[in-house]
């Protein structure tokens, strides 16, 4: 016998972030530090400790400075879109979803093939994530299948 103040009933859960609010809040952090200071955030000695490349990428002036503010804010105007602009939360889902199946590609190449510029284990890992976040779009919006339910029409007769 249980004591009923300890029975814990998983039917009652429901997932605390939706695969909305969590992209929303992945690609503005990635807005947010890109755009700003990519080298002290995902660089070798870097505050989020996921050195993406090893090399500083430097200012806005420099080409690779250029390109990662440059992707902060094409991340931002994703986000922007979503909160401000009318981007639905189904279009911005699929969106995010498309970002991390066509950046396996690039992302698995650079795991596999690193040169003294990347950090390889930040790479494979960053690969693993874009896989399960997709999996979580894709089964949020229901393009696999399950997803979300729509919703009922009322049939009432209206007045």
């Amino acid at each position: 016998p249980t004591h009923p103040h300890l029975t814990y009933h998983f039917s009652s859960l429901k997932m605390a972030i939706t695969y909305d609010k969590a992209m929303q809040v992945y690609f503005g952090m990635y807005a947010a530090t890109m755009t700003t200071f990519p080298d002290e955030v995902w660089g070798k000695d870097g505050l989020g400790q996921l050195p993406y490349f090893l090399k500083p990428v430097g200012d806005a002036l420099a080409p690779a400075g250029f390109f990662a503010r440059l992707v902060g804010m094409l991340f931002g105007l994703l986000v922007f879109g979503r909160l401000k602009c009318g981007v639905s939360e189904d279009a911005f889902s699929k969106q995010t979803i498309a970002f991390h199946v066509a950046s396996l590609l690039p992302f698995g190449n650079i795991a596999l093939n690193t040169t003294a510029d990347w950090t390889k284990w930040v790479w494979q890992l960053q690969v693993v994530i874009n896989v399960l976040l997709a999996l979580w779009g894709a089964q949020s919006t229901g393009l696999l299948g399950g997803g979300k339910k729509k919703a009922k029409r009322s049939t009432r007769k209206r007045a």
